[in-house]
């Protein structure tokens, strides 16, 4: 499994590089944008290239959403999907709440977060407490 965090850091950083960037004076983000955050929440995003793709929040806590991303993209929003048909990029990546935010999120819909779908995440706590 570490060998899957090596490979899957290269596309973290690349994916970065598709997000869209935010001028200073948009960077605020508010306390009620983050409680608005769901857990098991499918968002949309949209790419520089004017494509979309998707993420979903496998856990919240009080510094980062646990994510799940997904490497399909879209011509035009999609706004009724289910994760269970898309191909997964990045099965865990925590990311700073704020960072999150910046990007603009859509939520499209709220699924429920399966216990498989929370391997990563279970990865990340135990190497945390090491």
């Amino acid at each position: 499994m570490k060998a899957f965090f090596l490979i899957a850091i290269p596309f973290i950083v690349s994916s970065c590089a598709y997000h869209q960037t935010t001028p200073a004076s948009d960077k605020e983000v508010s306390a009620e944008q983050s409680n608005n955050l769901k857990v098991g929440g499918l968002y949309v995003f949209k790419n520089k290239n004017n494509t979309f793709y998707l993420t979903k929040i496998l856990v919240l806590d009080d510094f980062a959403v646990h994510l799940r991303t997904y490497s399909d993209t879209f011509k035009e929003k999609p706004t009724d999907i289910n994760s269970e048909n898309l191909k997964i990029l990045i099965g865990h990546a925590p990311l700073d709440i704020n960072g999150f935010l910046l990007d603009k999120p859509e939520l499209i819909k709220v699924e429920e977060v399966k216990e498989s779908e929370l391997e990563g995440y279970k990865i990340y706590l135990e190497a945390m407490e090491k």
